[in-house]
């Protein structure tokens, strides 16, 4: 299995066709979505411009790709600090992780500022990197 990296390095490869780096975006999508598959997707094709004919812009998937890239950067970094963070609680013998459960762990059925919708026309209008930044600032309680 190939990871989000080379996916990201298919959509910026110009001699790929524009169908194979299209695929190569959803693929993408498969690793990180942190809207949804579908609803990120839709989100992504309304702030990169993507056309539905991808010949009139074929930049728009790099765009794309780029936006995901940045925000799956964001969430890696936090997600690494929480590892840390939940080895030192068990090496100190804590083992039940705490109330509520980060974002990321939460499932679909956690309550209404879930990071997904089950309509992938309803998502936040911010950037995916501000959506995250936002999302991570409102579990600290630095936002209200």
């Amino acid at each position: 299995m190939t990871s989000f990296l080379t996916h990201r390095a298919r959509v910026h490869d110009a001699c790929l066709p524009l169908h194979r780096r299209h695929s190569a975006l959803r693929t993408c999508l498969t690793r990180f979505a942190p809207y949804g598959l579908r609803a990120t997707y839709h989100h992504l094709t309304l702030s990169a411009a993507i056309p539905r004919r991808l010949e009139a812009d074929p930049d728009a998937l790099v765009r794309a790709v780029e936006e995901l890239h940045e925000a799956r950067v964001l969430w890696r970094a936090r997600a690494d600090e929480y590892t840390a963070q939940r080895r030192a609680e068990k090496w100190a013998g804590r083992r039940a992780v705490a109330n509520p459960r980060p974002w990321w762990l939460r499932s679909r059925w956690d309550g209404p500022n879930r990071a997904w919708y089950d309509d992938p026309f309803r998502h936040p209008p911010l950037r995916l990197p501000e959506y995250l930044i936002v999302a991570e600032a409102l579990r600290r309680g630095l936002l209200r």
